[in-house]
């Protein structure tokens, strides 16, 4: 999941610092842009130099689906209709 890593040899997640710079980022120019199109959120990211895990440019798919997780980036676990606070940290 972008902005997570899983240490090596173990299941557990933490917060790669880098990574969740950008989500920060997305969530925070959906708060005040929320007239925006996923695919001008996506640009805002690129023109800014953010790049994913692969260094490539953002598109209107990923930041939908990293907006989508809010959720999970919240700390918030959520299986089918059941929610609990995750193992994880939070990002946002």
């Amino acid at each position: 999941m972008f902005g997570y890593r899983v240490k090596k040899g173990q299941k557990v997640l933490e917060v790669d610092a880098n990574k969740a710079i950008i989500v920060r980022r997305l969530f925070e120019l959906r708060r005040f842009c929320r007239h925006w199109s996923l695919a001008q959120l996506a640009e805002r990211l690129n023109r800014e130099g953010y790049r994913t895990e692969k260094g490539k440019r953002f598109t209107k798919v990923q930041v939908k689906r990293m907006l989508n997780r809010e959720n999970f980036y919240r700390g918030v676990y959520t299986y089918g209709q059941i929610q609990t606070n995750g193992k994880h940290p939070a990002i946002i």
